[in-house]
C-alpha cells in the first residue's frame, strides 16, 4: 500500500493551514512602531491628505490616536500601500519581512499536503469556521507578530472552540509548528491546554519543515493511529460528557433522602456503629454516582472500541508529560482530602490505613518504628470493628518495608504481596513489601499517643482504597481465593540520554547530536520487574535518523558494526521509536544488553520470559564509573549512558 493510500484510509483527506502569514491584512496589534506613525499623520497633511482619504475617507490627521487602533483604517493602507510607499516610513516593514520569511515554510507544507493529494484551505487568524470540518489541521503556535503569551493563547482558544463545535466529527489531527526555541516543551503546554491525546498531536520547528520527508513523516504517523486515536479520544469524551449526566441524576436521586431520613439513620444504625453521618452519606453518594455511570451505555459501547487497538504498528512515544504513577496511585489510594475527614469512628485509624514515621520527626531508636526510616505499617483490622467503642482492644498491623524506585536496585517485581507506589516526604516514590510473616498489635491509646498532632511520632501516609486493602488482608488468611483488584499499570521513568560508539582501540566515542536536540525517552517497568522496555521519544526520530544513517563506522569495534549495519536499515530505526529497545535486565547496576523486536517472530505471551531481540544496543547507567565507558565491550553495539529522570 502507497503512503499516499494509507493516509487516505486513515480519513486524512481534507486539511487547513493556520498561519498568521496567510492574513490579508496586519493588525493594530502588530504596527508598533510610533515613529513610523508619527512620520505617517506629520507627513499626510493638507494635499497629502487627499491621497489617505482617497483610501479612507474618514481620514482625520488629528485623530491619530484613534486611527492607530483602527483595523479598517489599517486595512485601507495595506491595500494602498502600493500608492503611497513614500508617505509610510516603513510602517509595515516589520510585517512584510515577516511575510517573506514564513513564506518558504509555509510553501513546505504546502508540498507535504500536495503530494499526498489531500486538498487543503489556507487561513490567517480568522480560522475557526474553516478548520471546523478539517480532518488535519496544521496550526501556527503564535497567531501573531508578537510571538508571546497574548498570541499562544489566541491559538488555544480558537483551536479549542474548532474542537468544540465538531460535534459528530471525528476529532482532527494536529500538527503544531513553530520558529521559536524551546519547541518540545511548549507543545507539551499546548496539547494539555487544547485537551489532545499525544497520539493525534505532533509539532515541528519551521526550519525543519523543508527537510525532506519530515512533514510527510509526521502525517504518516498521524495516519498510522488515526482511528485508535480518535476512539480513545471518543471514550474519553463520552465519559466525561455522561459522568456529568450521572452526577445530575444521582442528585435527583440522593434528593429523595431527606433530613427526618438522615435522622432515622442516624438514630437505628449510626450511633450504634458509632459513625457520623457525614462520613457514612459521603460514602453512599460515592457508590450511586458510580452506579449512574455505570448505568450509561454509550460509555461502555465507547469502552469496547479499546479493545479493538492495533498491535503494529506500534505507537511513537512521547514522554514529556508521561507519568503513569500518578494515575495508579489514583486507582490505589483514597484522596488525601478525604482521608482527613473525620469519621466518629472510636479510633484513629482505619482499615487500609499506612502508617509511617513523622516528617521531620527524629525517629527514636526505642521507638514504634526502631529507628528505621523504611518501616511502614498496614491497618489490617476490619473497619466496623474500628468503628464501634466496644470493639477492638487491639489493632493488627502488617509491617511493610519502603524500597526506593530504582531501576538500578533489584526487587521491582509486582506481588501480590507489594504496594507498587506510595509518594512520601512530598515527592518522593517508593514500592512497599509487606512481610506477612511480621504481625504487630497496637492498643487505642497507645496510637492516640503516637498520632498526637504536637508530640507524636508517627503519621497516616495514605490508605488504601478497598479492593487493594482487602486483597492485602486476604494474605494474612489464604494465598488461595484471594479478592481480585485492578491490575497495576506498567511503571514508567522519563530518562534522557548520551549516545556513544565502542572503538576498535577501546573505549567509547560520543556521536554528535544536532544542537538543540536532547534524546529523550521513556523507561517501561512491566509487572514483574525482571526486563525493562527503552523508548525514545518521537520528537527525536528524525534527528535521531539523521544520525544513525550518516555515522561513519570505519573506526567502529568490528565485533559491533553488525548492530550499526542493523541500526541502519529505516524499519529497524522506526523500532525504536515505536517498540524500543527490548529486554534489557534489570537491575540496571551497571550496562545491560538491549535490542530491537525480531521482525516476524512470534513473541512471548507473558513478562516472565524475556522478549526475542535482534541485540544492538548497551544500556549504561548514568551513575555508572567513568571507567565502565572506557572499558566498554567491543560487541556492546550502540551505546546508550541513560540518566533516570530523578537524576535529571
Amino acid at each position: 500500500m502507497s503512503d499516499k493510500q494509507r493516509v487516505l484510509d486513515a480519513g486524512i483527506r481534507s486539511a487547513i493551514i493556520v498561519d498568521d502569514g496567510y492574513d490579508e491584512a496586519p493588525q493594530v496589534v502588530e504596527l508598533l512602531d510610533e515613529g513610523a506613525w508619527d512620520s505617517l499623520f506629520d507627513d499626510a497633511q493638507g494635499a497629502e491628505a487627499v491621497r489617505i482619504e482617497a483610501l479612507f475617507p474618514d481620514y482625520q490627521p488629528e485623530d491619530r490616536e484613534e486611527l492607530k487602533s483602527n483595523q479598517e483604517f489599517i486595512d485601507a493602507l495595506w491595500q494602498g500601500r502600493d500608492a503611497i510607499r513614500d508617505l509610510l516610513s516603513g510602517l509595515f516593514d516589520v510585517y512584510e519581512q515577516k511575510i517573506r520569511d514564513n513564506r518558504p515554510f509555509l510553501e513546505a507544507a504546502e508540498a507535504a499536503l500536495n503530494a499526498f493529494e489531500i486538498k487543503f484551505e489556507t487561513c490567517g487568524r480568522d480560522f475557526v469556521e474553516a478548520a471546523v470540518n478539517a480532518d488535519l489541521i496544521v496550526i501556527d503556535l503564535f497567531l501573531g507578530i508578537q510571538q508571546g503569551e497574548r498570541d499562544r493563547q489566541f491559538t488555544v482558544e480558537h483551536l479549542k472552540e474548532v474542537i468544540k463545535r465538531r460535534e459528530d466529527v471525528p476529532l482532527p489531527s494536529i500538527v503544531l509548528m513553530s520558529q521559536v526555541p524551546g519547541i518540545d516543551d511548549l507543545a507539551r503546554d499546548f496539547r494539555q491546554d487544547v485537551q489532545l491525546h499525544a497520539s493525534a498531536f505532533r509539532h515541528i520547528r519551521k526550519n525543519d519543515l523543508s527537510q525532506p520527508g519530515r512533514m510527510k513523516g509526521l502525517i504518516l504517523t498521524l495516519a498510522s493511529h488515526r482511528s485508535d486515536s480518535q476512539a480513545l479520544a471518543t471514550f474519553v469524551e463520552t465519559w466525561e460528557d455522561k459522568a456529568i449526566e450521572a452526577v445530575h441524576a444521582a442528585a435527583g436521586t440522593l434528593r429523595k433522602i431527606d433530613i427526618d431520613d438522615l435522622q432515622h439513620i442516624r438514630s437505628m444504625l449510626l450511633r450504634f456503629e458509632g459513625l457520623n453521618t457525614s462520613s457514612y452519606m459521603l460514602d453512599v453518594f460515592d457508590r450511586v454516582l458510580q452506579y449512574e455511570i455505570e448505568s450509561h451505555g454509550a460509555v461502555l459501547d465507547a469502552a469496547l472500541r479499546l479493545d479493538e487497538m492495533a498491535d503494529d504498528p506500534a505507537p511513537l512515544m512521547i514522554s514529556n508529560d508521561r507519568d503513569t504513577y500518578t494515575v495508579l496511585e489514583q486507582t490505589l489510594f483514597v484522596n488525601p482530602k478525604r482521608r482527613t475527614h473525620a469519621t466518629g469512628a472510636e479510633w484513629p485509624i482505619a482499615f487500609g490505613d499506612i502508617l509511617g514515621p513523622r516528617p521531620g520527626n527524629p525517629i527514636k531508636r526505642r521507638g514504634f518504628f526502631s529507628g528505621r526510616d523504611d518501616l511502614v505499617f498496614f491497618v489490617a483490622s476490619p473497619e466496623c470493628d474500628l468503628i464501634r467503642k466496644d470493639g477492638l482492644v487491639t489493632a493488627l498491623l502488617v509491617a511493610g518495608s519502603l524500597k526506593n524506585i530504582d531501576m538500578a536496585k533489584p526487587g521491582l517485581a509486582v506481588t501480590a504481596k507489594t504496594t507498587p507506589v506510595i509518594t512520601m516526604n512530598g515527592n518522593q516514590r517508593f514500592q512497599i513489601d509487606w512481610n506477612f510473616g511480621d504481625l504487630r498489635t497496637i492498643s487505642l491509646d497507645q496510637v492516640k499517643r503516637l498520632l498526637h498532632l504536637d508530640r507524636g511520632d508517627m503519621s497516616i501516609v495514605a490508605r488504601l482504597r478497598e479492593g487493594p486493602a482487602l486483597s492485602l488482608r486476604q494474605q494474612l488468611l489464604s494465598n488461595v481465593g484471594r479478592v481480585g483488584e485492578l491490575a497495576p499499570l506498567p511503571r514508567s521513568w522519563r530518562f534522557r540520554a548520551d549516545l556513544y560508539l565502542p572503538l576498535q582501540e577501546g573505549g567509547a566515542q560520543p556521536i554528535t547530536i544536532p544542537d538543540g536536540v536532547v534524546i529523550t525517552g521513556n523507561v517501561l517497568i512491566p509487572r514483574r520487574g525482571k526486563f525493562a522496555t527503552l523508548i525514545i521519544d518521537s520528537n527525536c526520530e528524525a534527528d535521531l535518523t539523521e544520525v544513525l544513517l550518516g555515522l561513519d563506522l570505519d573506526n567502529v569495534a568490528n565485533r559491533s558494526k553488525a548492530s550499526f549495519e542493523t541500526l541502519k536499515e529505516q524499519s529497524r530505526i522506526r523500532q525504536i521509536f515505536r517498540s524500543g529497545f527490548q529486554g534489557v535486565d534489570l537491575p540496571l547496576s551497571m550496562s545491560r544488553t538491549a535490542g530491537l523486536l525480531k521482525l516476524g517472530e512470534e513473541q512471548p505471551e507473558t513478562d516472565e520470559k524475556k522478549p526475542k531481540i535482534d541485540k544492538v544496543a548497551t544500556i549504561v547507567n548514568g551513575d555508572a564509573d567513568e571507567d565502565l565507558l572506557a572499558n566498554i565491550e567491543p560487541n556492546a553495539g550502540l551505546v546508550l549512558q541513560v540518566y533516570l529522570e530523578s537524576d535529571m
